[in-house]
């Protein structure tokens, strides 16, 4: 069943935003009409919005208030003047980039993960958390719901595509060349990413060494989840396309059985590994297309900590929540 909404997509052309018309196309309330929305430097006339193609339109020239609703699908640094249009015409804005959560009165939403914080939305603005920030609050909220909270330690491994398609394109330009003893392009990873690592996703914020990215990250996910305890971070960029994974690392306050965690995890939402061994585990390419955070090799150790793997598809995990949240901003507007 379709509904006569009209969205508008902001980034359309990007990775997120070309996932995002994909998660649209596929929804019970899924909009007969979207408008592909991007800056004019794009290089995409068209994108595919199911069997159909879209024209892209120069957001300089759309006129906000004829939609229903705009997803932001664009870098921070280029999304606020767009949120801002649509917010002030009265539009209600799924602000993917984030920009908008850092005024304050702007609240950070996962559906499934804290769907409270949908009912006061006094500018008609929501921002996303990041797809890390989201994957790990997809693992603390059920057990902060379930009385089991203390300290959170997490390794990150960030795909190419946390740089959108630009790092997509990038890694892949950059493997064909080293397979060609040529000079690979280094403008998204000037370290080079191709058969390698990068310690730290940006420069380090202040004296302490982290990076800002890490300290949102930890931030986002406590405020999710409603984590009390700290959450400590940190990012290693990896050379794969997709998929956000992550080695979690929990003290308790109290000792817990592992079943209790995994039925905990269940419970909540999150998929868990069925078998034991490498082939049972979830991973990025194993997870593509599924929206939920997935976890396995649950082990307990001496220390009576807690530790696991998580992983997820950012770009679909991302989108199922831009287009969850849509359809909750929207209301009784859409049909289902």
């Amino acid at each position: 069943m379709g509904s006569d909404v009209r969205v508008g997509v902001v980034g359309a052309t990007g990775a997120l935003g070309s996932e995002i018309l994909k998660v649209l196309d596929k929804a019970p309330w899924r909009p007969d009409e979207v408008v592909a929305l991007a800056r004019a430097s794009t290089s995409r006339s068209h994108v595919a919005y199911g069997d159909e193609q879209l024209v892209v339109d120069d957001v300089e020239h759309e006129v906000l208030e004829e939609l229903e609703l705009l997803i932001l699908a664009l870098p921070a640094s280029e999304a606020r003047v767009y949120g801002e249009a649509a917010a002030s015409a009265g539009v209600p804005v799924v602000d993917a980039s984030g920009v908008f959560v850092r005024d304050g009165d702007v609240p950070l939403v996962v559906p499934w993960v804290n769907p409270e914080a949908l009912a006061d939305v006094p500018r008609g603005v929501v921002s996303l958390p990041t797809a890390p920030a989201a994957l790990l609050a997809s693992v603390l909220g059920p057990l902060r719901r379930a009385g089991l909270v203390g300290r959170c330690a997490a390794t990150v491994l960030m795909p190419a595509s946390s740089a959108g398609r630009d790092g997509i394109d990038e890694l892949s330009r950059q493997v064909v060349a080293l397979f060609n003893s040529a000079s690979p392009p280094r403008k998204v990873f000037p370290a080079g990413l191709a058969f390698d690592l990068i310690p730290m996703e940006g420069p380090s914020s202040d004296a302490s060494g982290w990076t800002r990215h890490e300290q949102r990250v930890s931030s986002e996910a406590r405020g999710l989840a409603g984590w009390a305890g700290p959450v400590v971070v940190t990012e290693v960029v990896v050379p794969v396309f997709s998929g956000v994974s992550a080695t979690i690392e929990l003290h308790l306050e109290r000792p817990v059985p592992l079943e209790l965690v995994r039925q905990v995890l269940v419970d909540g939402g999150v998929r868990m590994a069925e078998e034991e061994g490498p082939r049972a585990q979830p991973r990025p390419r194993k997870v593509e297309g599924h929206p939920f955070a997935h976890v396995g090799r649950i082990r307990q150790a001496e220390d009576g900590s807690i530790h696991l793997w998580a992983t997820v598809d950012n770009l679909r995990a991302m989108a199922t929540v831009a287009v969850a949240t849509g359809a909750a901003l929207l209301g009784d507007r859409i049909e289902r």
